[in-house]
């Protein structure tokens, strides 16, 4: 379904958060007056306010409570990423003949043979779509980079064409996609988000419908993911990078594109192997959007300029003789286990903890087991016991400790990881409720780190 096609029907938002209201606002800007739904009514209309966005209750609009729409009365739900498409009131308002899409899926339709290439993956999706952009722009391509990575792809209606548009697509976007990019990149999988999905399955299932809705797009796979690699094996235009394929990591450290080395993965001033992958990953993806290799001093500008990004295995500073290292967004347990991996070598006292999605803890257990060098983990609220159960078959008594607050589990990791180690925030959960977003833990920890120091 196009933007023209939800304009002209009877729609409703559900979710106002940043995705939602910047489509209220692009459809109240074409002469749409949606309906606008919330889990917590009173609350968004609060913030709503607050941000100065009392036009969106033009015409005596209210915010609704899910519970208290007749959706046989409405003909499109634009649902907000985090909405979870497995809710029974979706099921309610299919029955009803109600389409039910989202803002990402309305834009790749609208965007159907222009230079879209999608990032998407159970982890590394930030760092290589910003990558992938910026080797664009070293080229002289004008580039949007927009999607999950936190501009809403709805802003673009109303800009000037850009020659490429790079877009994060989480697997809450991709759910409901109608209509492929031209290329995606997939940087790997690995079960997460179960909570939302409704099972591994679904989660698989949606994260792919980017290159299952059709028509097949040009894809490169990160051949580090056994699962990705096994799960698109079927697509035909598709390269592999990393390990193996077009774009590989040689052993001699060199990057080379079809047996050309084009640079020294050494250059790369961010930490761990994984982001090596990243950094392949974004070559391939100009590969795919250009059809040729960025050309090495490109690339060279690119890697020096790059620095990392928040909350992704960041080191935050050096304190007291340890290395404190943000990485507040790992939300599963493999993404925690790239970041150990980082820190091969050296003495980590690591951070977990948070809500509980269903995820598998076994590939942290064993990651730590098989660490060589001393490990330690203090676990956070809530439910530690889950976390002690489980990775208390991988440490010594005294090496896991529980702890009351973020706060307190800095100073238990301080002491823990002992001069020269490395004190690691890294969840391998998402936030629990009312935490404020990853972005709040990842503040809390930098503030008691240097407190620490």
């Amino acid at each position: 379904m196009k933007l023209d096609e939800v304009v002209a029907s009877r729609v409703a938002v559900w979710g106002l958060g940043v995705e939602g209201a910047a489509l209220v606002r692009l459809l109240q800007a074409r002469g749409c007056t949606p309906v606008l739904v919330d889990d917590r009514p009173v609350e968004a209309r609060l913030r709503l306010a607050e941000a100065g966005r009392s036009e969106m209750f033009g015409g005596g609009g209210e915010v609704h409570d899910p519970d208290s729409i007749v959706w046989g009365d409405l003909d499109v739900v634009v649902r907000s990423p985090g909405v979870s498409r497995y809710r029974r009131e979706f099921e309610v308002a299919g029955d009803a003949g109600v389409v039910v899409t989202t803002a990402m899926a309305i834009w790749l339709e609208d965007m159907a043979g222009e230079n879209v290439l999608a990032v998407t993956g159970s982890k590394g999706k930030s760092t290589t779509a910003t990558m992938t952009a910026a080797l664009l722009r070293e080229e002289g391509f004008a580039v949007e980079l927009v999607g999950n990575i936190g501009t809403p792809v709805t802003d673009t209606y109303d800009r000037p064409p850009a020659g490429f548009h790079v877009v994060e697509v989480s697997s809450y976007q991709a759910a409901d996609v109608t209509h492929s990019p031209r290329a995606v990149v997939l940087t790997g999988l690995g079960a997460d988000h179960l909570d939302w999905h409704g099972g591994v399955e679904n989660y698989y299932r949606d994260k792919l419908r980017l290159v299952s809705a059709g028509p097949e797009p040009m894809l490169a796979v990160s051949a580090a993911s056994p699962e990705a690699l096994a799960r698109t094996s079927h697509v035909h235009d598709r390269i592999l990078f990393g390990p193996d394929g077009r774009v590989v990591l040689r052993e001699d450290g060199m990057i080379a594109v079809d047996s050309e080395v084009v640079i020294d993965s050494d250059r790369l001033r961010v930490p761990g192997r994984h982001n090596v992958w990243n950094l392949c990953g974004a070559i391939s993806g100009f590969l795919l959007a250009v059809g040729r290799a960025p050309g090495r001093g490109s690339l060279e500008a690119m890697v020096a300029n790059f620095s990392g990004l928040p909350s992704r295995c960041a080191v935050v500073g050096e304190f007291a003789g340890r290395t404190f290292v943000d990485d507040a967004l790992a939300s599963n347990p493999l993404a925690t286990v790239t970041s150990l991996e980082a820190f091969a070598g050296r003495p980590v006292a690591v951070i977990v903890g948070g809500a509980d999605r269903g995820v598998d803890l076994f590939p942290l257990v064993e990651a730590l087991a098989a660490r060589d060098e001393p490990t330690s983990v203090v676990v956070l609220p809530p439910e530690p016991h889950r976390w002690t159960a489980a990775l208390g078959t991988a440490l010594a008594p005294d090496s896991l400790v529980v702890a009351d607050d973020l706060d307190g589990a800095v100073g238990n990791a301080f002491s823990l990881a002992g001069e020269g180690g490395v004190v690691l925030f890294s969840p391998a959960a998402p936030t629990p409720e009312g935490g404020g977003g990853y972005q709040a833990r990842s503040a809390r920890f930098i503030a008691a780190a240097k407190g620490v120091g």
